[in-house]
């Protein structure tokens, strides 16, 4: 374990200036959910340079396997002792870069403003590195490369194509500016927020004017409503 962590360690290293240049490139280069065509073009470019094999089960979605070389990687039947799943979203934001960077987009009015760029680079990262370690794997890592993650139900399409089948566990990460560069924050539990939608329907009653008391205003009833969800929230968890 401790040869394998130092030739991890080594292997990060050599792989920190493939990461950056991957990450500036796709930085410069976002599309928005269901729309990322370029993005997996380049992903798929980058496997083939990495030598890895690769499908594409949604049009704009990749799915690449690592097969150990472990002698006891797989079991008799054909199946893989374990197979974990890495996954990195791909999809930009609507959003207007003005950074001034010599790297920031090249498509007017969208960016990887939530950092799905750095995913990408990541995961090629984590595949240039146990590609290089395949001998030690005892299994299969699945590395699993995500459309329209920002609202638009990306990880359900690939789902449903299959990519969680036969899946013992999966890793998706996140970069976060409150976590200390180099480091990981793992912890049990909840890890990131996310949205979702309801809908409260207020019924009032009218009354004239001068004779509010007569009445039920909806208006104030639905102000009062916003006012305790948020209270709700944020006097309950971080």
């Amino acid at each position: 374990m401790a040869q394998t962590a130092d030739t991890i360690r080594a292997a990060a290293r050599e792989t920190s200036d493939y990461v950056i240049d991957r990450r500036r490139w796709y930085h410069a280069h976002p599309e928005v959910a269901y729309e990322e065509h370029d993005t997996t073009a380049q992903i798929c470019a980058d496997l083939d340079a990495l030598g890895i094999p690769y499908e594409r089960p949604t049009a704009t979605g990749v799915v690449a396997t690592l097969r150990g070389g472990a002698p006891d990687a797989y079991l008799e039947d054909g199946t893989p002792r374990r197979r974990l799943m890495l996954r990195a979203d791909i999809d930009a934001l609507p959003v207007s870069e003005e950074t001034g960077e010599p790297f920031c987009s090249l498509n007017e009015g969208r960016m990887h403003a939530c950092g799905h760029d750095c995913h990408i680079a990541m995961l090629l990262g984590a595949a240039r590195l146990l590609a290089h370690l395949t001998d030690e794997l005892r299994g299969e890592v699945r590395l699993v490369f995500q459309p329209a993650e920002e609202g638009g139900n990306g990880s359900k399409t690939m789902i449903e194509a299959g990519v969680l089948e036969g899946v013992d566990g999966v890793y998706g990460t996140h970069i976060w500016s409150d976590v200390p560069a180099g480091k990981v924050s793992v912890e049990a539990g909840p890890r990131m927020a996310a949205t979702d939608w309801w809908r409260i329907d207020v019924t009032g009653r009218s009354a004239h004017g001068a004779m509010p008391n007569q009445g039920a205003d909806a208006v104030l009833a639905g102000a009062a409503i916003v006012e305790s969800l948020q209270a709700i929230v944020s006097r309950n968890m971080s």
